[in-house]
């Protein structure tokens, strides 16, 4: 299978060398396995530090995920502090056009293979409307932790001090 994932983050990897493989497996894993939508990866303004923006679901705002090596002490908290001042800025009509999917839907893969309904186990129909005006959440990010093995571990991290009432549940 062609590597069509390099091309489109080269100039970020090329700003942000720390990140350049966390971000790849990041992208891949929250494409493939966490099965988050419109990932769109861009350099945080006035900073060192990429991140993805996406969401889950298309009623969920739009969230920052910073890609992180697993040994690595270049995230100070005075870093975390500019990476959230960045999120603050950030606003929706200017962040960069998606990511074309990691991966065809399942519906297209069943009719590629041929399968009928009564051959295959039945898969929730993907909402195809996204909201017309995503919102961004700057007050929340993950943090996905990158093992040498490729293993991602994610952490969300909330600007300020939440106590447990005030954190949804998701």
């Amino acid at each position: 299978m062609p590597d069509t994932l390099t091309p489109l983050i080269a100039h970020i990897t090329a700003a942000c060398p720390l990140q350049a493989g966390p971000l790849r497996t990041t992208l891949s894993d929250l494409g493939l396995a966490v099965e988050w939508r419109e990932l769109r990866p861009l350099q945080l303004p006035g900073t060192q530090w990429a991140v993805v923006v996406g969401h889950k679901r298309a009623e969920d705002p739009l969230r920052a995920v910073l890609p992180l090596p697993l040994h690595t002490t270049a995230l100070t908290p005075q870093e975390l502090k500019a990476v959230f001042g960045a999120l603050a800025t950030l606003d929706v009509a200017t962040l960069p056009d998606p990511l074309p999917p990691l991966a065809p839907p399942i519906a297209e893969l069943q009719a590629k293979l041929g399968k009928n309904d009564d051959e295959l186990p039945q898969v929730a129909e993907e909402e195809t409307e996204a909201p017309s005006t995503p919102t961004f959440d700057p007050d929340t990010l993950y943090m996905a932790i990158v093992a040498t093995d490729s293993t991602v571990v994610y952490y969300k991290l909330s600007r300020g001090i939440k106590k447990p009432h005030d954190i949804p549940d998701e």
